[in-house]
């Protein structure tokens, strides 16, 4: 993790020095955090965000420029770029993401990218406004608006259009602080989403091979499931969907042993179905700790529910910051 930290720094601090950009490198707790650039390019207020392996460019433009023309040089960049996997107008700010798997070298993709949205902009005259409102720099003092939270923003905005994302972000947060949690639909809704990558489990187990994958979809189905059937995630919430994940591939685990364990009888010329063999396995292993021992010590299962049980506290903490509406905004 600090790894890759350091490497997206690192293209930050290119783009920083290239175009004498300040460096944002900020943290509400472990998991709310904010790492950019931001400043004028060629007078164009512009911002590049870290946001996991995505980089989020924005430039601020005008009400005035054309957006049919903005249109055909974003498709053009993106048929250029590959990694580019967002391109398009917003308000009154031009947003690109680009994804650092699909880029070779992320910096200097960024770098072509900005130098050719900036070009086109001097050359329609574009003046770099509010973002939101489009107010022009005359008028009203613009000034970077950097939002921490799970997933943290930097906007250009004016002194009005700041206030009301404040507003917007606190009037969130008392209404997530109002919405009551549901145990019992959160934790069915966690084993029903963890399912999913349960199943994924067994499909791939039965064929002898083990995958991360499955671990993954548990983790993400787990979350999802939870915040749908109740909307929110507290800290009981977080323990529950713990829980719920770990039963599900403490099941899947068993299923497909019982699989293997079927085929093992069939070889030997044992011909049974699978609740017989899933019987006489747990009547194997009752008897036998050796047997148990082999089902519940195996490497991979430790490991996976290890990684469940870790990954999910802090997946599920993010979760459940994000749904308490937790954020630091400020004007610089």
């Amino acid at each position: 993790m600090k790894k890759l930290k350091g490497i997206k720094m690192k293209n930050l601090k290119i783009l920083a020095e290239k175009y004498n950009l300040e460096i944002i490198d900020e943290q509400l707790s472990f998991l709310e955090t904010i790492e950019a650039v931001k400043g004028k390019i060629k007078g164009y207020h512009t911002s590049i965000l870290v946001d996991l392996r995505d980089y989020i460019v924005k430039v601020n433009i005008d009400k005035k420029t054309d957006r049919s023309r903005i249109e055909n040089l974003l498709n053009e960049l993106n048929k250029e770029f590959h990694g580019i996997s967002e391109a398009k107008v917003k308000k009154n700010y031009i947003k690109i993401k680009l994804h650092e798997g699909n880029s070779k070298k992320v910096s200097e993709d960024i770098e072509k990218i900005l130098d050719r949205i900036t070009d086109f902009l001097e050359k329609e005259g574009t003046v770099s406004c509010c973002a939101f409102c489009g107010i022009s720099p005359e008028e009203a003092e613009i000034k970077a608006t950097q939002v921490i939270k799970n997933e943290s923003e930097v906007h250009y905005l004016c002194e009005n259009c700041h206030h009301e994302k404040s507003e917007e972000l606190e009037k969130n947060k008392k209404e997530m602080a109002s919405v009551k949690e549901n145990y019992i639909l959160g934790f069915i809704g966690s084993l029903l989403g963890a399912s999913v990558g349960g199943i994924l489990w067994v499909i791939i187990g039965m064929f002898g091979y083990i995958a991360a994958i499955s671990v993954i979809v548990i983790l993400i189905g787990g979350i999802a499931g939870y915040t749908l059937f109740t909307k929110k995630m507290g800290v009981i919430g977080s323990v529950l969907f713990v829980l719920a994940s770990s039963i599900v591939i403490a099941v899947s685990h068993f299923i497909t042993v019982v699989f293997h364990f079927r085929s093992g009888l069939k070889a030997e010329g044992i011909s049974s179905g699978f609740f017989e063999a899933a019987e006489q396995l747990l009547t194997y292993m009752n008897v036998d700790s050796d047997i148990k021992g082999k089902v519940w010590f195996d490497p991979y299962f430790i490991i996976a529910l290890v990684v469940i049980i870790i990954m999910g506290a802090l997946s599920a903490r993010a979760a459940s910051r994000d749904s308490q509406g937790i954020y630091s905004v400020s004007r610089k």
